[in-house]
């Protein structure tokens, strides 16, 4: 009965290092991406700015 609990503790260990693993695997990957998204929406707001710039100088 002891081997057997012990069994069922170690794969339950197993588990939730998984569970973990992968949620901050998701993590860590939609916060890659939001930071992508925010640096490619501020090299666009810096193109726009500078053909307004542009614009308004000629």
């Amino acid at each position: 009965m002891m081997v057997a609990d012990e069994l069922i503790f170690f794969f339950l260990f197993i588990l939730f290092n998984f569970i973990f693993f992968f949620f901050f695997f998701f993590i860590y990957i939609f916060l890659f991406l939001f930071l992508l998204f925010l640096l490619i929406l501020f090299f666009f707001f810096l193109f726009i700015l500078f053909n307004f710039n542009f614009f308004f100088f000629f």
